[in-house]
């Protein structure tokens, strides 16, 4: 598989599992479709948007419709749920949801860095970005301080992962730095979630 079939495919999965999972929010708080659609297609797209426009970019969103196509099949999957699952279940398919997504698009974020030609700080920085930008949008549209900001460990997951595709990519290849790096985000953040990992608190 080629560089750029690999980032298309890793976007992919990240457009699905992201605007799933804002749909699934939206459900979580009683919105209408018209806010489910918001909410889906906004944490599909938030991320790779700030992402694109610091690389000086117009966002991919606008000129490619398969962005739009994938982020609409997660929202469609998240609208087929039976009404009377209870919120527990909704949370943790929310939370397993996003968890694919935040590995897949900060692995997406440091192939854009890498490919822009940007050291470890851009490489952090767009891979972050990239990762929690849709979430932190999602969470305010609801009316939520963003789950980055005081929930189990999110964002530092994010870093891990783009730490270990700087450390890789040079020895290993574009490709396995990527893997490697979403293999880290996803598995750390679901122990998070598991074992209730949480940063330092101040109150």
């Amino acid at each position: 598989m080629t560089e750029e079939a690999y980032l298309v495919a890793l976007n992919i999965i990240g457009l699905i599992a992201f605007s799933f999972s804002g749909a699934i929010k939206a459900r979580i708080h009683g919105l209408d479709l018209f806010g489910v659609i918001v909410l889906g297609f906004s944490t599909a797209l938030g991320g790779g948007a700030i992402r694109d426009v610091m690389v000086q970019r117009i966002p991919l969103m606008l000129i490619d419709i398969s962005y739009a196509i994938f982020s609409a099949l997660g929202i469609i999957s998240a609208l087929t749920l039976k009404k009377n699952i209870n919120t527990v279940i909704y949370t943790k398919v929310f939370l397993f949801s996003d968890a694919i997504g935040l590995a897949s698009f900060t692995a997406t974020g440091c192939i854009v860095a890498y490919q822009a030609g940007l050291g470890v700080i851009g490489i952090i920085v767009l891979g972050m970005s990239t990762a929690i930008g849709g979430g932190i949008i999602r969470d305010i549209l609801v009316n939520e301080i963003p789950m980055v900001l005081n929930r189990e460990l999110y964002a530092t997951c994010s870093f891990a992962g783009c730490i270990v595709f700087r450390m890789f990519y040079e020895s290993a290849g574009i490709q396995i730095a990527a893997y490697l790096s979403m293999s880290v985000v996803f598995i750390f953040r679901l122990f998070a979630i598991i074992f209730k990992w949480n940063l330092p608190r101040f109150s």
